[in-house]
């Protein structure tokens, strides 16, 4: 079992210099998008989604509505809204962290989730709650100068350890090794009492003389797991990423390259460790985050998506509707209702 730590390896928040802690990254959250390009200090919006259904041939209105609120400048909080009731509210603090969540469907067996950042320690602690303000478990999250995390800890109840990983650096601050441990009597030394690890993973990474990574061997329990070459040029980096099964033949290779706003990834997938043979081929590009094309190439033959997302403004700078075509078809639409 692994815990994914993402982004919170590398993000951080800064404020009139001071650095700060990032916003909680939770199984237990879903994602929300948070527009941070708005303009005029709105107090409030909501989106109403539309996704196109191929049974019905028709877009279909997403049944829950986001419905953010703000003060000054700052988002307050977030109320998923379905049929006019609330299902569950996010509430955030002046860094756009979150800091509670509470579910108000009788369904919920999490009634309550609570977020708390110790900028100066540089800690972060998430608190589960049940019935009857029960706390059923608990996350604590540590980091480092570089707000990269160093440890996580899963506590059931308030106090009782369960399971925890530790991340180390090397001097580049990339990660080196990622080990998870079980908590439980069974995982310990028996003469030093010290527990072992469950799962290790460990990065060696390659720098040329300019400090730039050139090169990341990934091995999981000892076994070369990936490699991944990195190039710079003028105006572009490029990533190729190769992975390996257990018996040591190549899998799949990932390509990313990376061009100011434009983005391509491209993923290849081999017939038995041959790379000269691609079993199946998928490409996306990306224009600031947008996917605009998609292409899928296999035995049966090669389909490709290609994307269109248009926006509307209003008369104060914001978006207030957005459409995504699929080759000229309509597949998504976004309405957001804005008030000053």
């Amino acid at each position: 079992m692994r815990w994914l730590i993402g982004f919170m390896l590398f993000s951080s928040f800064s404020l009139y210099g001071q650095s700060r802690l990032p916003h909680f990254h939770s199984e237990l959250l879903e994602a929300v998008e948070i527009d941070t390009l708005l303009k005029n200090s709105p107090s409030e919006y909501y989106i109403q989604k539309y996704e196109y259904q191929k049974s019905s041939g028709e877009l279909v209105a997403d049944n829950v509505i986001l419905h953010y609120f703000f003060k000054g400048n700052s988002l307050d909080h977030i109320d998923f809204v379905k049929d006019k009731e609330v299902l569950k509210s996010n509430a955030y603090d002046q860094y756009g962290r979150i800091t509670r969540q509470e579910r108000f469907d009788p369904k919920e067996k999490v009634k309550k989730l609570e977020y708390a950042y110790n900028d100066e320690k540089r800690i972060a602690t998430e608190t589960v709650y049940r019935y009857a303000e029960q706390i059923h478990s608990r996350n604590v999250v540590q980091y480092n100068d570089h707000y990269q995390v160093t440890s996580k800890e899963e506590y059931r109840g308030v106090d009782r350890l369960s399971k925890f990983w530790v991340y180390k650096y090397n001097d580049h601050y990339d990660l080196v090794s990622d080990q998870y441990f079980d908590a439980s009597s069974q995982s310990r030394n028996g003469r030093s009492n010290k527990y072992i690890p469950v799962d290790s993973t460990y990065f060696i990474h390659q720098y040329d003389g300019f400090e730039r990574k050139t090169k990341t061997s990934k091995y999981h329990e000892n076994q070369l797991a990936s490699e991944t070459i990195y190039s710079y040029f003028q105006d572009s980096t490029v990533q190729q990423e190769t992975f390996y099964n257990f018996n040591g033949k190549t899998s799949e290779q990932h390509v990313r390259i990376a061009h100011d706003s434009l983005k391509m990834i491209v993923r290849g997938f081999f017939y038995n460790g041959d790379t000269s043979k691609v079993r199946s081929r998928f490409k996306e590009v990306f224009l600031y985050d947008d996917l605009v094309e998609y292409e899928k190439r296999t035995s049966s033959g090669t389909y490709v998506d290609r994307f269109k997302t248009y926006y509307e403004y209003d008369e104060l700078g914001n978006w207030i509707q957005k459409i995504t075509y699929s080759n000229g078809l309509v597949i998504r639409k976004e309405e957001r209702t804005i008030i000053y």
